[in-house]
């Protein structure tokens, strides 16, 4: 069965023409679905079979200066949207408001790719983890149909640091995830590389990845789909 996974791009890069020729050197057909997340200024001018956002705001229309709403990313045909990143929780978004924002997603038959583990330490325990993800997934999830929803497992300790999760780490918090939200899809993110892959990809609860500073290079990206 194919694995989802997702680049994130997130500021990268800095001229649209990059941004179009990096899109062009990822593979079209692999072995795994990919998606591409490009910064929102770079989405009408990409194509890729399968476009996604890095974030969206909860209303359709109005006097909301700066934000996108899911009607405009609707009309560039983006199918999927990352809410909830650790990188947006950090500077104030609330599980409320990612709440607001998975409701709207599904809404207009966006996948919403949920991230959560914000507040977890490699210190934590698989029980204490779960507790973490627990308080997140409550809200989140509060009055939401989560079965088409995608959760990617992004403890916050190993986003950019090198540091990855151990893949049996990540096996029981996909289980743990599934078996109490009805989700179908997990994903793991943090530290993902070529090297590494492989070994989330082949724990059986997991479904794909979501991808950063990898994903920017297209050898180490191509290698990673076609696992």
């Amino acid at each position: 069965m194919k694995k989802l996974i997702v680049a994130n791009w997130k500021l990268n890069p800095t001229t649209l023409k990059d941004a179009q020729k990096l899109a062009a050197s990822i593979k079209r057909t692999a072995k795994n679905t990919a998606v591409l997340c490009p910064p929102a200024v770079y989405l009408s001018a990409i194509k890729y079979p399968n476009l996604g956002a890095q974030d969206c705001f909860w209303q359709e229309r109005g006097a909301f200066t700066g934000q996108i709403s899911p009607l405009q990313l609707k009309n560039l045909k983006v199918k999927y949207c990352i809410v909830g990143h650790s990188e947006r929780r950090t500077v104030g978004e609330t599980d409320g408001q990612i709440n607001f924002k998975l409701r709207t997603l599904l809404e207009h038959k966006i996948i919403p790719i949920l991230c959560v583990g914000y507040g977890t330490t490699v210190e934590q325990d698989d029980l204490e983890v779960t507790d973490v993800l627990r308080g997140q997934l409550e809200i989140d999830l509060q009055g939401v149909d989560a079965a088409p929803v995608v959760v990617a497992y992004e403890p916050v300790w190993a986003i950019g640091t090198g540091q990855n999760a151990m893949p049996e780490h990540a096996e029981k918090i996909a289980i743990f995830i599934k078996n109490r939200y009805n989700i179908k899809k997990v994903l793991y993110g943090g530290s993902v590389t070529n090297a590494n892959a492989a070994q989330f990809l082949e724990q059986r609860n997991i479904d794909g990845l979501l991808v950063g500073g990898a994903s920017l290079v297209p050898l180490y990206f191509n290698q990673i789909i076609s696992i």
